[in-house]
């Protein structure tokens, strides 16, 4: 582990918390109402917390120089919607127990990285190809950002 993943993790961690907080506040009256995104204020909270399966696909792929999945947007769109019809009642107790555990095995993961592993660059398919490190995947619209916008989103409806 070094100071770059250990950072890494910590930013992670402290926006999982930040959404987890976003969570807990949407008023039970509020979380079956649509928000920005397009979905229920529960169902964007369940997509933040089962999505981190997904995105370590891209990033351990990116970390141990292995090929990405060759997912194009369309696909991910199709899972997301896939996963949100079936999710349609989830409770804020569901969403947060999966939360805490799939960002906890994603953290772990995260801060055991190598300097090497966070510069190691990738053709990212959801970018048209363009070469990323993986420190970008991890900072960028796949991990920890995705985390942050999901939770201005409910900051925002709730």
């Amino acid at each position: 582990m070094g100071e770059r993943s250990k950072a890494l993790a910590d930013d992670f961690e402290k926006a999982v918390a930040e959404f987890a907080d976003a969570v807990e506040a949407v008023p039970d009256s509020k979380w079956g109402t649509m928000g920005a995104d397009g979905w229920t204020l529960g169902v964007t909270a369940e997509h933040v917390a089962g999505q981190f399966p997904l995105e370590m696909e891209f990033i351990t792929a990116a970390a141990e120089g292995k090929k990405m999945p060759d997912y194009s947007m369309d696909d991910v769109n199709s899972m997301n919607d896939k996963r949100a019809a079936k999710n349609a009642g989830v409770t804020k107790d569901q969403v947060l127990k999966t939360l805490r555990d799939s960002s906890a095995s994603t953290a772990a993961y995260v801060r055991g990285l190598s300097d090497e592993q966070l510069d190691r660059k990738t053709a990212f398919p959801l970018a048209n190809g363009a070469m990323v490190s993986t420190e970008q995947l991890l900072l960028g619209g796949v991990l920890i950002d995705h985390v942050r916008g999901h939770t201005k989103s409910i900051q925002a409806a709730s």
